[in-house]
């Protein structure tokens, strides 16, 4: 480090140092909440200011001592110096300035010294702050107010929008290397939730995920099912799902399902989710006895309770027999019957249960609840281009893998 860095380090270390002391005698004669209010808002936001002019002082520091480098790094051509210019960087501490070195490829267009420290026009720490407001918040509005509230930056609502499709978009869509143990049981489930865009109105956003030990992975995709299908099976083979000791696959019974799994995922052992076997059993009550009539809750807490205790089997030859005069309440009892019928081999619950194996999918029900929370909240439509990459950072929030993601990125 040359004079010239020793010399700001050391201002900004008197500067801190005063500003600490100053903060100790005021705290003297702090006697309310709104006095003690006042001192920790000074704190953050002196603090913060601080910790940037610490952090812009560092960086450029950094730019400075480059070296000179007339390659472009990206397409290895040679490229022009074009003098010094400044350069806005966002970080999480605030907003820096910073000078460095213009260089023009003639293939990749300008480049900047401080290209090399951040892609783009935010540090990688504070695009992740943003994208995880951008995520978890449940629009993009109520993500800018976060962002001024808690990181003291004005960005926009479009600039979040951006910065999470874009960062969406550079999410590896390979699965990946989350191999199970020989040990190990293996879940998979997947479902889907409807989401409005502008091009087609409302569309299905198929999702899927896998569960073993503490391990969980998901992803959505706006397709059809047969180009969403084989993403199952792609999934599974980076899981080395052909050397755990049990491949089960909960899920709601739908048709396409069933068949899908046949022709990617054969070996699986497939369940019916008892849950959602059991809103088969309420829709019956309701139809043979109305809705929200005791009878109709009594009917149907009956009849879920055998089907857990017996099965589907067992719930069928209950059923079979019975027989009403009224069409509209033979109907619901039919479709009951047929749904059992053709799903009884999968349902087989207290088997599965005394075995240890799963019967319900509800981490797969919360993984498409927050789907559905981010992409079809009140007045929401997405051009079909955005969804899957704002599904995609929904998918690393709700399923455990935001660290991951991010740490690959820095």
């Amino acid at each position: 480090m040359d004079a010239g860095m020793h010399r700001m380090m050391d201002g900004i270390v008197a500067k801190v140092t005063a500003w600490v002391k100053s903060l100790a005698g005021d705290s003297q004669s702090i006697r309310s909440i709104a006095e003690a209010d006042a001192l920790e808002r000074r704190v953050r936001e002196e603090g913060m200011a601080m910790l940037g002019d610490m952090l812009e002082v560092l960086l450029q520091n950094a730019v400075d001592n480059q070296p000179p480098a007339r390659t472009c790094p990206t397409c290895g051509h040679r490229r022009r110096h074009k003098g010094t210019r400044p350069r806005g960087l966002l970080s999480s501490v605030g907003a820096l300035q910073l000078s460095g070195t213009y260089w023009y490829c003639p293939n990749c267009g300008g480049q900047h010294a401080v290209d090399a420290l951040a892609d783009g026009s935010a540090s990688t720490a504070m695009r992740e702050m943003l994208c995880l407001l951008g995520t978890a918040m449940s629009s993009f509005a109520k993500a800018d107010l976060a962002a001024a509230k808690l990181l003291g930056v004005r960005v926009s609502v479009s600039y979040i929008r951006r910065l999470c499709e874009r960062e969406g978009r550079r999410v590896n869509v390979a699965p990946p290397e989350l191999p199970a143990a020989p040990s190990t049981d293996l879940t998979g489930s997947c479902d889907g939730t409807m989401v409005n865009t502008c091009q087609d109105g409302w569309k299905e956003i198929k999702a899927y995920q896998f569960r073993f030990d503490s391990q969980t992975y998901g992803r959505a995709y706006l397709e059809p099912s047969d180009q969403f299908l084989p993403r199952i099976r792609q999934a599974a083979l980076a899981m080395r799902a052909g050397r755990a000791r049990h491949l089960f696959w909960v899920s709601d019974a739908a048709a396409w399902i069933e068949k899908g799994l046949r022709v990617q995922w054969p070996d699986a052992i497939q369940i019916v989710d008892y849950w959602h076997a059991c809103q088969h059993v309420h829709e019956a009550a309701r139809g043979l006895f109305g809705d929200g009539t005791p009878r109709a809750k009594a009917w149907a807490e009956r009849y879920s309770r055998e089907l857990r205790t017996y099965g589907g089997w067992t719930l069928w030859n209950s059923l079979r027999r019975v027989r009403y005069k009224d069409r509209d309440r033979q109907a619901a009892l039919d479709a009951l019957l047929g749904y059992l019928q053709r799903n009884a081999d999968r349902m087989d619950y207290p088997t599965y249960e005394r075995a240890g194996w799963p019967i319900s999918s509800g981490s797969m029900e919360s993984y498409c609840k927050q789907l559905g929370q981010r992409l079809k909240g009140p007045g929401m439509r997405w051009s079909r281009t955005n969804v899957e990459p704002m599904a995609t950072l929904v998918s690393l929030w709700a399923n455990g893998d935001w660290d991951r993601h991010w740490q690959k990125v820095a």
